[in-house]
């Protein structure tokens, strides 16, 4: 039987769920890496490969271990910040092995799928990997929105990250072939752009409301991070929370401030 003719082969390459789909790489050191990640997504129908500030790219290395996946390296978008690759995103998925003090919801590689799965066909959903070495920074971490880890042998736990890739991008592939999809009520998230603009604004009214008086500033602005991580809003809802943050602006306009009073 040629592949095609399978009931569960997808109709076309790059069906819709992983069309949506973007693998980002983050300041990975070595170039065969990111050839090996190339290759393990094109197995797996993923076709979208984000680098963020790699050591050495372009490179032969890529194009080596890449075996015939050379067209993902040839469409690779590069950025210059994480932000910049996942700005456009409504889920933002971190991979990650080590615990974190803020840590979003953390799912296994199936659950990762699932989830992706019942993503509006609108919705556009990047997975994180950071450096092979250091994994992701807080900062980093910090900007993802759900968090993906690999249960492994907990003496000796480290993925190589191409190998984490291919994990993630199997998980991924075969919850695409699935050709039952309910009907879902259409649901806008708003992107990262956008959690990032309302968080850094109601910084600044909780500062000018002098809220942060006798608290730990950070601390209290990396919970509440955590707690939009946790229940992204919808856009319906966020636009709500904007509307409440635009009266306070308001109100502060038009009643003095009391260190303004002689």
């Amino acid at each position: 039987m040629q592949p095609w003719a399978h009931p569960l082969y997808p109709l076309r390459y790059g069906i819709p769920m992983l069309e949506r789909i973007r693998i980002v790489l983050v300041n990975t050191y070595h170039p065969g890496n990111i050839g090996s990640a190339a290759r393990a997504m094109k197995v797996m129908g993923l076709t979208r490969l984000y680098l963020v500030t790699p050591v050495q790219f372009p490179h032969v290395d890529a194009n080596t271990m890449a075996a015939g996946a050379e067209d993902i390296l040839d469409n690779v978008v590069i950025c210059q910040t994480l932000e910049e690759a996942i700005g456009d995103c409504e889920h933002v998925i971190a991979t990650s092995a080590r615990p974190r003090t803020r840590q979003a919801l953390a799912m296994t590689p199936p659950e990762c799928a699932t989830f992706v799965q019942g993503t509006s066909r609108g919705e556009e959903t990047a997975v994180v990997f950071g450096r092979e070495r250091s994994g992701l920074t807080t900062e980093e971490y910090e900007l993802c929105n759900k968090h993906v880890f690999i249960p492994a042998n907990p003496d000796y736990s480290i993925l190589n990250m191409a190998s984490a890739v291919q994990i993630i991008a199997y998980e991924l592939y075969q919850k695409s072939l699935s050709s039952f999809e309910p009907v879902k009520k259409e649901t806008a998230f708003p992107t990262t752009k956008e959690m990032k603009f309302f968080l850094e604004r109601m910084e600044e009214r909780l500062e000018s409301a002098g809220y942060f008086k006798g608290k730990p500033k950070e601390a209290t602005l990396a919970k509440l991070r955590a707690y939009f991580q946790r229940n992204l809003p919808e856009k319906a809802e966020l636009s709500l929370l904007q509307g409440i943050l635009t009266q306070v602006e308001s109100k502060e306009k038009v009643e003095p401030n009391d260190n303004d009073l002689t």
